[in-house]
């Protein structure tokens, strides 16, 4: 027989294991279908009754036996828990009671599985009665009894209630049993009681418990109270008050006697006596105690007064140092049957220390007068106080200060203060100006100060005007002096002048700008500006009205508008008018100016002629021949004769030899074809002579050419005279000269 390879051996092993836990997974298999909870024998039952909660699971497996967890839940709380095999398991609430209900529901565990059943509500109806357990139900007054109140069948947070003849006692308590203490007063005393039960969602009250009628038996004790003489006394009298107690024969009693306070105090009857005064009326009371029994009797007291309440006064009311008062005390006689005025002694108190006795006290007043004064009145044992007087004593104003606060500018509003640095207060302030009353305050402190608002003044003068009057009740016032504060002034409309007052102003001259104010406080600072411009040319403060402020060397970029402005303490600025300054030119300045135009005048003129003269030679040149013309005698009134002569060869203007003398020509030769010699024209041109009349002297004073120059820097007229010519007025010869000698006709 063939083995097996060792492979495939290994392999039917696997499949063989395989097959085997397979086989094991389908035996160990489970599921939970479904998880029911059941109320029986109702979700809705009375108190007492037995109710069972049953948790009821269907589950589907391979074992043969599964271990069921049921858990059952109230509220979300679990309440109990039990393995079991089977597949039901039952809660009983044997009896349920009120503290069961609510909301209940059962949980089923297997392995690593769980389900839950829905919710069910179980309303348990009704609560158990209380029971109401007293002792003793007998008791004497101020006892107390023991009382309990108990449902032992419920459960839950329970509050007890207790009741007395109705009234309400509560008594918290989270066991269904309580017990409490109840002071009984009544001479019956019905009790019951009753509880709530507290719960999630709800309060569930109780029925009330049995009635228990406690009965309260009375102590034999009698408490009494007497008043002797009577119960209407006059002050003075003697008045005895008798406490009497009776029926009780033990020794642990207290006795107190009453009157807003404890009089008297003993353990058995007692009698307490004193002296009548008009505060001993009232209502007296008599009060037996023992243990918290208490026995009250009361009776009432009258006394009427022997003499009345002693009053103290001060003549006069007020009073001033220096000043004389008087002080009396006195009381009216209520029964005079029984008391006179000379039974009644009077006593003079200061800060409660005896003074003086008498009932009149005369005074000087001084500071140490001041104080707490009171008087006792004593007659028949009885003292009576009057009220307390406090004397101070006033002391009569000082003369007042009278100051400004702040700085007084004039036309502007400031304050006056009136301070008196001594006097009682109040103190009555009354400012004056010109003796008129202008205003009136009154101060009480702390400050012992008057201030005054006044609208303006118009001259710094009128500050003098006001003073301050002051008084308090001493029967004279007291005034101030004047008021000495400085004023300020504000500063008038500045005025802008020159120096020089010409407006028009000489280059490279010095020129000096004065501002000056009619009013104002100095010191005072003036500025000067230039229009056109942001900051000022010059700015100083002036210890007097006027200020200057110097340019130097004036220039022409100079010229402009000026203002000045003005300011002082009082802060308020004002300005000037406006004031234009022109620049004239500098006088070397006119006088180049006039040469200059002269110049260009003559330069003008020089042109001129010889403009005219090139043009005037070619007509001359044609109308020139050679002619000999005879001297012609001047006319008488011609002042002198323009010749244009030529000497040749020998002959001169002022020869005295003998030749031809007086050669005079105004003329060059006007025909090519004529005079052709071209030296002979060169000279006629180059050489130019005046011939003066020999009956005339010259005299540069005579000269044509005048001139007319104006000095503002611009040429007024320029004028030149020249020479008439005339021909037919004056002989003028012309005379060609052929070697010396005239042409014929």
């Amino acid at each position: 027989m063939e083995r097996w390879p060792p492979w495939l051996t290994l392999v039917l092993i696997s499949v063989s294991t395989l097959c085997q836990d397979s086989k094991a997974q389908l035996q160990s298999a489970f599921t939970i279908d479904w998880v029911k909870l059941t109320l029986l024998p109702n979700i809705t039952v009375e108190h007492g009754t037995n109710v069972t909660l049953r948790c009821e699971a269907k589950v589907s497996h391979s074992y043969s036996q599964l271990i069921h967890t049921f858990t059952f839940m109230l509220d979300s709380n679990v309440i109990y828990s039990k393995n079991s095999s089977e597949a039901v398991v039952e809660r009983s609430l044997t009896p349920a009671r009120a503290s069961n209900s609510g909301n209940y529901k059962c949980r089923v565990n297997i392995h690593n599985k769980k389900r839950t059943s829905n919710f069910q509500k179980l309303t348990v109806e009704g609560l158990q009665p209380p029971q109401l357990k007293v002792r003793p139900d007998v008791v004497y007054e101020g006892d107390e009894i023991s009382a309990t109140c108990s449902a032992p069948e419920e459960t839950g947070s329970l509050y007890f209630y207790f009741y007395n003849n109705g009234q309400e006692l509560p008594v918290p308590s989270s066991t269904n049993s309580v017990t409490t203490t109840i002071e009984v007063k009544e001479r019956e005393n019905y009790l019951h009681c009753n509880y709530r039960l507290v719960m999630q969602f709800r309060e569930v009250f109780s029925n009330n418990s049995n009635t228990v009628k406690v009965i309260v038996q009375d102590y034999n004790i009698t408490s009494s109270i007497r008043i002797r003489p009577d119960k209407n006394v006059v002050e003075g009298d003697r008045v005895y008050v008798s406490c009497n107690v009776s029926g009780y024969p033990q020794t642990d009693l207290e006795i107190f006697l009453i009157k807003n306070n404890l009089l008297h105090y003993g353990h058995a009857s007692f009698t307490y006596s004193f002296d009548a005064t008009v505060k001993d009326s009232g209502e007296y009371v008599c009060k037996v105690e023992t243990g918290k029994v208490q026995k009250i009797s009361t009776d009432k007291l009258v006394v009427a007064e022997l003499f009345s309440m002693p009053v103290l006064s001060m003549t006069p009311e007020q009073v001033f140092e220096g000043q004389s008062f008087s002080l009396s005390c006195s009381s009216s006689m209520k029964f005079q049957q029984r008391i006179n005025h000379t039974d009644v002694k009077y006593t003079l108190y200061k800060n409660q220390h005896p003074l003086k006795t008498g009932q009149i006290f005369k005074y000087t007043a001084t500071q140490a007068t001041n104080g707490n004064y009171t008087c006792m009145a004593e007659a028949k044992g009885i003292k009576k106080n009057s009220k307390q007087l406090i004397i101070n004593v006033k002391v009569p104003v000082s003369t007042p200060v009278i100051r400004t606060v702040g700085e007084v500018i004039v036309k502007r509003p400031f304050q006056i203060l009136c301070e008196s640095m001594q006097g009682t207060l109040p103190i009555n302030y009354t400012l004056l100006k010109s003796q008129s009353q202008l205003s009136q305050k009154t101060t009480t402190g702390p400050l012992r100060r008057a201030l005054f608002n006044i609208t303006s003044i118009n001259q710094k003068d009128e500050i003098h005007s006001f003073k301050c009057q002051a008084e308090n009740g001493a029967g004279n016032s007291e005034l101030s002096q004047a008021l000495t504060s400085a004023v300020k002034e504000p500063v008038s409309k500045p005025k802008l002048t020159l120096s020089p007052e010409d407006h028009t102003v000489t280059e490279k001259k010095n020129v000096t700008l004065f501002c000056s104010v009619k009013e104002g406080t100095v010191p005072v600072t003036f500025s000067w500006y230039r229009k056109g411009t942001t900051q000022p040319l010059f700015l100083k403060p002036f210890n007097h009205t006027k200020g200057e402020y110097e340019i130097s060397s004036f220039k022409r970029e100079f010229r402009g508008t000026y203002y000045c402005e003005a300011f002082n303490d009082a802060n308020e600025t004002k300005r000037s008018d406006d004031v234009s300054i022109t620049v004239n030119l500098a006088g070397w300045k006119k006088v180049v100016i006039a040469v200059i135009c002269i110049l260009i005048l003559v330069l003008i003129v020089t042109i001129l002629v010889l403009f005219l003269k090139k043009t005037g030679a070619p007509r001359k040149r044609k109308r020139a021949v050679d002619l000999s013309v005879k001297s012609a005698r001047p006319k008488s009134n011609d002042p002198m004769r323009m010749s244009l002569t030529l000497d040749i060869e020998d002959n001169t203007a002022f020869n005295s030899s003998p030749g031809v003398m007086g050669r005079n020509v105004w003329s060059e030769d006007v025909s090519d074809s004529e005079n052709e010699d071209p030296s002979r024209e060169e000279e006629s041109k180059e050489l130019q002579y005046t011939e003066m009349n020999p009956q005339q002297t010259v005299d540069d004073e005579e000269a044509p050419m005048q001139e007319s120059v104006a000095m503002n820097g611009e040429v007024q007229d320029c004028t030149q005279g020249a020479t008439d010519e005339g021909a037919s007025d004056s002989a003028v010869e012309y005379v060609q000269l052929n070697h010396g000698e005239p042409d014929p006709e």
